[in-house]
């Protein structure tokens, strides 16, 4: 068995993409310095977590049954020290943290929390739970989130389905206490914007005990979306779910295609959303470092990383149906072009009867409005394509 394992819980947002991918980006270069980044990809990682979390598949539908027992029997045979890092993790029950801590025997065990300032987190969650086939609007988002904030009062009609999604992953003092039961807990905190871009790096770097120079750090993934394109993945996704084809149904296109590769290269001159710092996000902050301190661990960063910052941008009201709709004529052109030519990632194994659509002659507001209908259309066939393809 490896003599320490680094487990890295999340949260999510808080650049675990950007770690993980250079942790994979640098896997001969860690091995050679005796930390093994478990899995030969980062799937496996994934695969692993949701099966020791009680899954029996991921949600593309391959099973995960015993991929966690193979990871565990890799790091058993490692000599130094193994690392994982899979955000999944973050909302684990107690039973599920003993279970995972239980497969590392009397390995040396250490917890990796990652935390971003909360006002930053909230675009980027909103985002990611629209990426994930939620048709939530920000404004409905945002106020849901601060209904349902854990605090002394709230009752149980202020928790919705909105807020339990975004505070089971950053409710950073519940996920510290349950995780710091597991074994030495390191807390990183996402440097303030204007920081070096390597700052995050070192801090992790520092965590695992490499020389953080040592290491190529990729092009940072995960790109976030600009307002009007953000608008067109969620009136599709409220398409799709009246059509019954509720997520991760034709996950591979709709979030990996389309929401990952395509929309984030169409949207990159695109404004973004906005949000000013709010008196609930900076009380609620305060109340998280306290709790955090009392739980005293191991800071890698500062605790003023933590205080809400202003994110610039537009109010989402002043998106207009003029951007809304280029942004939707943009996004169906280039996913049917994707679809149409195979695009590795897709799943496509045909091309006939493929859908086509033309805006001409109708109003920015009917294009935005019939194009998610149109986008939905390339979803469907994409399912169905998909679906043959798997059959042949």
């Amino acid at each position: 068995m490896a003599k320490r394992v680094v487990l890295h819980v999340g949260a999510m947002k808080s650049g675990t993409t950007f770690l993980q991918s250079t942790l994979y980006a640098n896997r001969p270069r860690l091995a050679e310095l005796g930390l093994l980044v478990a899995g030969e990809r980062w799937g496996a990682q994934v695969d692993a977590v949701l099966d020791v979390l009680g899954r029996t598949h991921h949600p593309t539908g391959r099973s995960v049954v015993g991929a966690w027992d193979r990871l565990v029997a890799e790091i058993r045979a490692w000599p130094g020290t193994a690392v994982v890092s899979v955000e999944l993790l973050a909302p684990a029950g107690p039973k599920q943290i003993q279970r995972v801590a239980g497969s590392f025997g009397d390995t040396d065990l250490e917890i990796v929390l990652s935390l971003r300032d909360l006002n930053r987190s909230l675009p980027a969650m909103w985002q990611e739970t629209v990426q994930n086939g939620r048709s939530w609007g920000w404004e409905e988002y945002v106020a849901g989130v601060e209904r349902g904030r854990p605090r002394a009062g709230r009752t149980e009609d202020d928790v919705s389905t909105l807020s339990r999604a975004f505070w089971r992953q950053q409710a950073g003092v519940r996920v510290a206490r349950h995780w710091g039961a597991a074994g030495p807990l390191h807390l990183v905190t996402v440097p303030r914007p204007g920081s070096p871009s390597s700052d995050l790096l070192v801090r992790f770097a520092e965590v695992l005990g490499v020389d953080p120079t040592a290491l190529d750090a990729p092009v940072r993934g995960n790109a976030s979306l600009g307002a009007a394109s953000t608008e067109v993945l969620r009136r599709m996704n409220g398409v799709l779910d009246r059509r019954g084809l509720a997520f991760p149904v034709g996950i591979r296109v709709r979030k990996r295609t389309l929401a990952k590769q395509i929309l984030p290269a169409l949207s990159a001159g695109e404004r973004r959303i906005g949000l000013p710092v709010r008196p609930w996000t900076e009380e609620h902050a305060a109340g998280m470092v306290t709790g955090l301190r009392r739980l005293a661990p191991r800071l890698h960063g500062a605790w003023e990383d933590l205080a809400p910052v202003a994110v610039p941008g537009i109010p989402a009201s002043e998106v207009s149906s003029a951007e809304v709709a280029e942004a939707t004529v943009a996004a169906y052109r280039a996913l049917r072009h994707a679809l149409a030519s195979r695009a590795p990632g897709t799943g496509i194994a045909r091309t006939d009867g493929i859908p086509d659509w033309s805006p001409a002659g109708t109003t920015s507001d009917e294009v935005a409005d019939v194009g998610s209908g149109a986008l939905a259309d390339l979803v469907e066939w994409a399912v169905q394509a998909s679906a043959a393809g798997a059959e042949a």
